[in-house]
This record gives C-alpha cells, structure tokens and sequence, in this order.
C-alpha cells in the first residue's frame, strides 16, 4: 500500500474472479473507446491485453502479482462520508418529526415532502393522525412552551432541531399541537390553509428539514 496527500494505492491480488473481472472491464473500455492511459502508459500493453483470448484473461488473473491496485481519493471519500452523514441526520430527523405528529404542512414546509412521501413515511412507522383542529392545552402550559421556545431560540438556530428539542420538554403533546401554540397569536393570511390533522396519534413513537418558526416564530406571549 502506498500513500499521498489526497490518495491511497492498494494493490489487487490474491483474488483471481475479481482481477478477472477487473480486467475484462478494462478491456471493455478500452474497446468503447473510453479508456484514457495516463502519459507514459505504454499503449502497447493495453493493446496486448485487448487482444487476449477469455481464457488467456482468466489466466493472466491468477497470477502472484496482478499489476492492478484500487486508488481511494481520500478527499472525495470523506467529502461523500460527510455528505452520507448529512442525509442519515436529515432522514432520522424527518423520521422524528413524522412520528410524534408533525402535520402535513409541517412536513412539506420544513422538510420539503411530498403528500406521498409522508404518507409512505406514516404507513412505515404506524403513524395516523386523526382529523380536526388539536385541542389546545390550558393556558399556563402554553405560557411554558412559549417561554420554553424563545429560551431555546438563544442558542439553537436551526428551527426543527429548535421543535425537537421543545418536543423534547413537553413530549405529552403532538408537534401539532406545540406547533399551534406557538401559533397561536398569529394573524393567518387569508389563503393559509386550515389545520385538518388533530394530535390524536394512534401509535405514539420516538423519533427526519429546515425552515423559519414551526412554520413561522410566536410573536407574543399570553399577558
């Protein structure tokens, strides 16, 4: 094994079906005409190995040294480690929000779903949300989610890890529910559609987007 700065060279042996096939790959490129040698190749090679019969490539595959090694772009290997990272953050966090009541328009604003992928989502985890506008809890306990809301806007920027962590404090209710409450000075433009979804989860569960306030920060607080 060699090293650099952005990659790592493995040498290929020992495995004569996955020499064999690497080689019969190779030999397929360099026949569509897509196989680049790098300078300094020597194109007689190639072409050697392009004129082999299958049997002489089966051969050719089980010997000591194959002459073939894997190059990792450790570079481009940890930008997509990063980025798998981020989708497995972003699903678990949606999977959260879809099983402790988030509504539709929740979902769709703060995750970009669509109908059928929360539906999807909603069959996968035993979630059904009943219909109608959630009942909102007594006034002093939404007095504490809103003072809750805004201690928690002081230091966690990201709007839906802000509902987690409110959801977190007050898990008897739906995000539904917490999100009406912290709604619930709001003045609804006309086109804004009705809650339909009440907080009524038949399976309550624990457990993934981005936005402004759930959908929209609280203006007041109750006096």
């Amino acid at each position: 094994m060699t090293t650099s700065d952005d990659s790592i060279v493995l040498p290929i042996s020992g495995d004569p079906p996955l020499v064999g096939a690497l080689l019969l790959r190779v030999i397929a490129q360099g026949d569509g005409g897509s196989l680049a040698p790098a300078p300094g190749t020597s194109c007689a090679t190639l072409a050697a190995l392009r004129a082999l019969s299958p049997l002489e490539t089966w051969r050719l595959s089980g010997m000591r040294k194959s002459g073939l090694a894997l190059v990792i772009d450790t570079r481009q290997l940890a930008e997509n480690l990063r980025a798998l990272r981020h989708s497995n953050e972003e699903a678990a966090l949606a999977a959260y929000f879809v099983s402790h009541g988030a509504s539709r328009g929740m979902l769709h604003q703060l995750f970009h779903l669509s109908h059928n992928a929360i539906t999807r989502q909603r069959r996968r985890l035993g979630v059904r949300l009943g219909q109608g506008r959630p009942p909102l809890p007594d006034p002093a306990t939404r007095d504490a989610i809103h003072r809750r809301w805004a201690d928690l806007g002081r230091h966690e920027s990201d709007l839906r890890r802000r509902l987690q962590q409110l959801h977190h404090q007050f898990a008897a209710y739906p995000l539904v529910v917490l999100s009406a409450v912290l709604h619930e000075f709001d003045t609804a433009p006309a086109t804004a559609p009705p809650l339909r979804e009440s907080a009524c989860l038949t399976q309550p569960n624990t457990s993934p987007p981005h936005c402004s306030p759930p959908p929209g920060e609280p203006g007041h607080c109750r006096s």
